[in-house]
């Protein structure tokens, strides 16, 4: 089968289709603004459907088996709409009219004058979140410097809030009073006293108050660099959604809320509702002082702090982080005090003045920095300072992780040839004359400023520790297919080169010519750190002792070797799409799971290709597919013999097996312990699960197939296991904030298959319900499938084992069938596909220990007639796989003084 053979072609559009989706669209915010709660995605579909019938073109499939209309309708109402401010939509609250949606309703009564308007709107939104605005002037020598755009797009939508809570008004709206003392002793007391608040505060009370949840909310999300800002709009929305007619979120400030400067870490911006309780009792113990001291703090910095400060039970990250937004140029962004003390007391010097006050000393320490760097910003939390005050275990070097296999390509064979690593750097030309933080940091943000802020603050993190985090004899890991190649970094700096067309940064590599441990075989300490990381530089110094004594297996270097022409890897640009998502280059064709089917069929011992054809036709077109049948049909062993047909690689799939205490938490994302930086404890912390891990892959290269295999998908609780992921199932065009978000809106890319396997006999597992039955094509696996039939039989041809194995699994099933037994609970022929079951012995061996405990649990409450039923050894003896059977319990009851019941021809009881 070709690839194009497995992809459904695509219907004309109808000329009526633009008109149509336009009318459906104000439909759709008609309906929205009638009702009194929040309703869904899927609702508001469905009433704006019934408004405007779908054709059908409109109901039409796009290749990843969305409905046509009803994708495009979604699309215009999360992105245009919502950025105009019209309308909040997030996946906890649903979606509900914004007063300004109420407005231009009533402005625009024409549906294409409305779609017009919105889109105006959008377009303005859309060139303010990618301004690229000018560094805020700063004296390095005595203010605090924080660089970049994106500082200022965070500081500038801060502005209005932090006026908002200086005039007790609003910056929403201009008719309310919300930053006041009422308002946030109703936040706080709402706080306290719910154990586990919804996102969208059900039952705050009163109007006000939610609103300064949300303005509190846009406060704190907006410095954030790590987190998305679709996130953060999100966050802000949330407690808006219940109101009737609320304030839409600003347009200018929603576009800012897309940049920051602050690395939060996801232990912090995953408690959004922490965050919330914190800034509520900042804001009541603020309003419980003096006007003249609340007067002096927003004048003085050192005033502010201890003002914020000294409020009861509030997070001291929260702390500082308001201290930050309201005088930035006095506090650095480092918000963690065990993380300030430990700079303070590693990068102190001899002629700091310092004091007591571990913040003042910072700031002392940072203004001396900026200085030696020809007033540069320093930042704390990048290479190379991030190295020098986090100790490296027991003093030792530190190790790394650079990924080989990007852009479609494996270039480690070429690393280890030539003796070298290095990054794609496609948007640099040169490097600076200064090779420093600051330099650096200013390269990444020109060249790359038309990143998303979280997409540009990894390639910076990147670009920072491959050339000033790495040093001389630092241990260096990537993955080599399915092997794991370690190696020393040599004493010479990184270079910027051009190789086969791509900018690559590069640094000179002593790899271990024989330390080439499997990864399917390391320890899974090692194994899960090294597989599906997002980033392309990524540190393991935390594991660098186990990795280290995998090199002891030679420890010759295998050093550089000068050949005379480095194997090019075909040139592609880095960047993909431009910020408005159309193509500045060819996009890799989609990504297709083929293989030969009839050679596959062939090694399976199938009648013919046509199941596995029907798989493959499945997987491209709807990528997600479950193979359900009896135990013993052999379907993950299928599953893996498919994907190595498929030429998919170890690190391209992965599986998970479901089991009843199976989580989103395990699955999806959820809080892990991990050790603190002073390793003095442990703090729990988000950490993806296997599925996002490959769905964080599989988006880096959309030409190539991944695959996720959930063994076992029927034996969890399906629903508390996908959770909201239902939806991307369906509509993987959309993205969605996950449960525990560490501050990026998710996607299922379309080159993610998933692979379930469900037995059908396990009567402990509720059926799949029919939402998830919709999303998935259930092929079955029961021998009664033409392709099947027959599995065993061939072989045993195939094998040399006697055909009558197969005409014992024959004779076993059809007496289950006779005993009322269902056909789902059938032996699937895997079973007897072992080599020595030709012996008598292994055939006992298999019934004791297999066969016959199944049907005593089959045949609960008539267990004891098991052996009466399915005379075993007598089976053998007529089909010729034993000579003579052996004393049963049936001959047994035989002997004088017992009546024996009539047996049928096949030696079933009747």
């Amino acid at each position: 089968m070709t690839a194009d053979s497995m992809l459904s072609p695509q219907p004309e559009q109808d000329p009526d289709w633009t008109a149509r989706y336009r009318r459906r669209l104000r439909a759709a915010m008609e309906e929205l603004g009638k009702q009194a709660d929040p309703i869904t995605l899927t609702e508001l579909q469905d009433l704006a459907a019934a408004r405007e019938p779908l054709t059908p073109y409109d109901a039409s499939l796009t290749n990843s088996g969305a409905v046509r209309a009803l994708n495009n309708l979604a699309w215009n109402l999360t992105t245009i709409c919502e950025h105009a401010g019209w309308l909040h939509a997030t996946s906890e609250g649903g979606f509900r009219l914004a007063a300004d949606g109420r407005a231009a309703l009533a402005s625009y009564p024409d549906p294409q004058d409305l779609y017009d308007a919105a889109v105006v709107a959008y377009r303005e939104w859309d060139e303010s979140r990618k301004a690229t605005l000018p560094d805020p002037e700063a004296d390095p020598s005595t203010q605090v410097l924080h660089a970049g755009s994106g500082t200022v797009h965070a500081l500038r939508a801060a502005a209005p809030l932090l006026d908002a809570w200086r005039a007790g008004a609003s910056a929403f709206t201009e008719d309310m009073e919300v930053w006041t003392a009422g308002n946030a002793r109703a936040l706080r007391d709402y706080l306290d006293r719910t154990s586990t608040p919804h996102a969208t505060l059900p039952g705050l009370e009163p109007d006000e108050a939610r609103i300064l949840a949300a303005e509190a909310l846009a406060l704190l999300t907006a410095p954030f660099s790590d987190m998305v800002g679709s996130t953060k709009r999100s966050r802000v929305r949330n407690p808006l959604v219940p109101m009737v007619d609320p304030p839409g979120l600003p347009l200018l400030m929603s576009a800012d809320l897309e940049q920051g400067f602050v690395h939060g870490g996801p232990a912090l911006i995953a408690t959004p509702l922490m965050m919330l309780a914190s800034v509520a009792r900042i804001l009541v113990h603020w309003f419980a002082q003096p006007e003249p001291a609340r007067a002096a703090a927003w004048n003085d910095p050192w005033a502010f702090r201890d003002l914020v400060l000294a409020a009861p039970d509030a997070d001291p990250r929260i702390v500082s982080l308001v201290c930050l937004v309201a005088h930035p140029t006095a506090f650095t962004s480092v918000l963690a005090p065990a993380e300030r003390a430990r700079i303070v007391a590693t990068l102190a010097t001899g002629s700091d003045a310092l004091t007591d006050d571990v913040e003042r000393d910072l700031r002392t320490i940072t203004l001396r920095l900026q200085q030696e760097t020809g007033g540069q910003p320093v930042r704390y939390d990048v290479a190379p300072l991030l190295q020098q005050w986090r100790e490296t275990p027991d003093g030792g070097s530190r190790a790394w992780l650079v990924r080989g296999e990007v852009d479609q390509q494996n270039r480690v064979p070429a690393w280890i040839r030539q003796g070298y690593v290095s990054i794609t750097v496609g948007q640099l030309t040169q490097l600076p004359a200064q090779v420093d933080q600051g330099a650096l940091s200013s390269l990444v943000d020109q060249h790359y400023g038309h990143l998303p802020v979280v997409k540009r603050e990894t390639k910076k993190r990147d670009v920072l520790s491959f050339v000033l985090g790495m040093q001389p004899g630092d241990l260096v890991t990537t993955v080599d297919g399915g092997v794991l190649r370690l190696g020393r970094v040599e004493d010479s700096p990184a270079e910027l080169q051009s190789i086969g067309g791509l900018s690559l940064l590069t640094r000179r590599v002593a790899w271990y010519p024989d330390a080439t441990p499997e990864v399917k075989q390391l320890p899974g300490t090692i194994r899960t750190r090294v597989r599906f990381k997002g980033e392309d530089v990524l540190d393991l110094t935390d594991i660098a002792t186990p990795l280290t004594e995998l090199t002891d297996v030679n420890d010759d270097l295998a050093g550089f070797v000068d050949t005379d022409k480095v194997d090019e890897p075909d040139a592609q640009p880095e960047d993909r799409t431009n910020v408005d998502g159309s193509d500045t280059a060819a996009l890799p064709g989609a990504a297709v799971l083929a293989c030969d089917v009839d050679a596959l069929a062939h090694q399976l011992h199938h009648a013919d290709s046509s199941w596995l054809e029907e798989l493959l036709v499945s997987l491209n077109e709807r990528k997600q597919v479950v193979l359900e049948g009896p135990p013993g049909t052999g379907k993950t062993f299928l599953v893996k013999r498919l994907l190595e047909a498929c030429d998919i690689t170890e690190a391209q799939w992965a599986l998970v097996q479901f089991h009843p205490t199976y989580s989103y938490e395990d699955f999806v994302e959820g809080f892990r312990p991990v050790q603190t930086p002073d390793s003095g404890g442990a703090a729990l912390t988000v950490r993806p699960g296997p599925l996002k891990r490959i769905a964080e892959e599989a988006a880096k290269a959309p030409g190539k197939p991944f695959v996720l295999v959930i063994d076992e998908i029927n034996r969890a609780n399906i629903a508390k296991v996908f959770g909201e992921l239902y939806y991307l199932l369906e509509y993987r065009e959309s993205e969605i904030e996950l449960l525990y978000s560490d501050g990026e809106r998710f996607q299922m890319p379309e080159n993610l298959f998933i692979i379930g396997t469900m037995n059908t006999a396990d009567r402990s597992i509720a059926l799949l319900d029919a939402a998830m039955r919709r999303r998935f094509v259930f092929l079955s696996m029961d021998s009664e499938e033409p392709a099947l039939a027959g599995m065993l039989r061939r072989w045993c041809g195939s094998n040399s084992m006697p055909a009558a194995l197969a005409d014992l699994r024959d004779r076993l099933n059809a007496t289950m069938l006779r005993r009322g037994l269902d056909p789902s609970l059938a032996f699937g022929p895997s079973y007897f596909m072992r080599s020595g079951l030709d012996s008598p012995v292994a055939l006992d061996r298999l019934w004791r220990r297999e066969l016959r405990p199944m049907l005593i649990e089959h045949h609960y409450g008539k267990h004891t007639q098991v052996d009466e039923w399915y005379p075993f050894s007598r089976w053998l003896h007529g089909l010729g796989l034993s000579a003579a059977p052996p004393e049963s319990p049936d001959e047994q009851s035989e002997a004088p003084g017992h009546e024996s019941p009539s047996t049928t021809a096949d030696g079933d009881q009747s």
